[in-house]
C-alpha cells in the first residue's frame, strides 16, 4: 500500500508549474529578465516587456483551460501514477467522480507511444478477453509481449488466427528472438518468420513459463474493476497505452514532478 504524501499548498504546487515553464529562475522567454509573481490572478508578469504569463498556457501545454486549483492536479496525478480508485482520488482531492475520470483520461492521452519500442530479448506472447461477460457488446481480443526485462507490446487484434498473432509479434518482437507462447495453434508458424519458439502446453499443466504476461492481464483487469467495477471496451486503447508505459517508461510514475516534466511541453 502506498503511503499516503504530503502534498504542498496550491501556491507551491502553482510555483512548481512555474519553474517547469519558464525556468529555475524564472526568465521571461523574450527578454530574458526576471519575471514577477501574481498568484492572487495566477500570471507572471514582465517589467520590460509589460507581458503577461500563464504556464498553462505557454507553448499549448495540455494544462491549458484547467479549472481545478493547482493542489488539486498534483494529488489526482498522484493518485492515478499509485493506480488509486475514482472514489480515494475524489476525497483526497475535493473533486467530482466525473472530473477525477475526465482527468484521469487525460493523463492517458499525453503519455508517449510505444510503437517505437521493439522487444529484443526473449520474451512472453499470450492473448486475453477484454469485455463485460453479461452484455451484448463484442468482447475484445488483446495481444500481448512482454520480455525478461520487462518492456512491454499490447495490441488490440481482430481475431486469434496465425496471421493475426504472427503480425503482432512481428511487428513487435526483434526477428531472431525467443518467444515463449503456450500451445495455441495461432502460435505455429513463427518458426518460419525467423524466431525460436518454446511452447507450454496449459492443458497439461504447464504454465510456469507464461506466468509473466498472465500476470499482466490480471492486474489490468482488476485495474479496470477497481476504476470502472467492471472490465469496459470504452476507452480501452488508452488503458492499453498506459499500461505499455507504466512498463516502458516507468521514470513517469514516480511522482508529478516527474511525469509534469516529461509531458508538459514536449510539444515545444
Amino acid at each position: 500500500m502506498n503511503k499516503l504524501p504530503k502534498f504542498a499548498s496550491n501556491k507551491k504546487c502553482w510555483q512548481l508549474i512555474n519553474k517547469l515553464a519558464f525556468g529555475e529562475n524564472l526568465l521571461c522567454p523574450k527578454c530574458e529578465l526576471s519575471l514577477g509573481e501574481n498568484y492572487q490572478n495566477k500570471y507572471l508578469w514582465c517589467r520590460a516587456c509589460r507581458k503577461k504569463y500563464r504556464a498553462g498556457a505557454y507553448k499549448a501545454s495540455w494544462l491549458y483551460g484547467m479549472k481545478l486549483q493547482p493542489k488539486q492536479l498534483f494529488v489526482l496525478l498522484w493518485c492515478w501514477q499509485h493506480k488509486k480508485s475514482p472514489d480515494t482520488a475524489r476525497l483526497l482531492a475535493l473533486v467530482s467522480y466525473t472530473t477525477v475520470n475526465r482527468w484521469y483520461e487525460r493523463f492517458r492521452t499525453q503519455l508517449p507511444v510505444s510503437a517505437e519500442v521493439v522487444l529484443q530479448q526473449a520474451t512472453i506472447s499470450d492473448e486475453s478477453y477484454f469485455g463485460k461477460l453479461k452484455s451484448r457488446q463484442d468482447q475484445i481480443i488483446v495481444a500481448g509481449v512482454i520480455a525478461v526485462n520487462k518492456q512491454l507490446r499490447l495490441q488490440a487484434v481482430a481475431n486469434r488466427t496465425a496471421k493475426a498473432l504472427t503480425g503482432f509479434v512481428t511487428e513487435t518482437v526483434k526477428e531472431g528472438a525467443l518467444v515463449v507462447t503456450d500451445a495455441w495453434w495461432g502460435y505455429e508458424e513463427l518458426e518460419l518468420h525467423g524466431y525460436a519458439r518454446e511452447s507450454w502446453n496449459h492443458s497439461k499443466g504447464q504454465l510456469a513459463g507464461t506466468n509473466p504476461i498472465e500476470q499482466v492481464w490480471s492486474s489490468m483487469k482488476r485495474y479496470l474493476r477497481k476504476l470502472y467495477g467492471c472490465i469496459p471496451t470504452k476507452h480501452l486503447n488508452l488503458i492499453l497505452k498506459e499500461w505499455e508505459a507504466r512498463h516502458n517508461f516507468p521514470q513517469l510514475f514516480n511522482s508529478p514532478i516527474d511525469y509534469l516534466q516529461n509531458t508538459l511541453f514536449r510539444f515545444s
